[in-house]
């Protein structure tokens, strides 16, 4: 009899953890496959050059160690933005370029020119556009 109501409990036990496990996927922070898949970056090299660029002095950046920043807009919720800039519509594209030279998208920006590479600018978007 005890045995039959240790293998209950099991069963019980396996059946919650992997509706647990189900669940914590399905409410991740993150998507790497859909920001390298609209970027064709590397999200967990942009994830790097967040960081390397300081951008976590002035962000809020989701998963980047240290960027608590407030002089700047959070990042979080990044990739659900129809806009950033106010009228600028949240394309890989216009990110990208705004990464690289922020002051010629919008001339007078608080944001620093970081001497961003195209290739960190992609990666940094594909980061970006993983964060749900």
């Amino acid at each position: 009899m005890r045995y039959k109501a240790l293998r209950f409990q099991l069963v019980v036990f396996v059946v919650l953890l992997c509706a647990s496990i189900i669940a914590c996927d399905r409410l991740r922070e993150f998507d790497f496959e859909r920001g390298a898949k609209v970027t064709g970056g590397n999200p967990e090299m942009g994830r790097r050059q967040l960081g390397r660029h300081s951008c976590t002095s002035c962000h809020i950046i989701p998963g980047v160690p240290k960027a608590d920043g407030n002089r700047g807009p959070s990042l979080e919720h990044w990739a659900s933005r129809r806009n950033f800039l106010d009228t600028l519509p949240n394309t890989p594209g216009n990110l990208e370029k705004w990464l690289r030279t922020p002051s010629h998208v919008k001339p007078g920006t608080r944001m620093p020119d970081l001497d961003v590479t195209a290739d960190d600018s992609r990666d940094m978007t594909a980061y970006l556009f993983s964060i749900n």
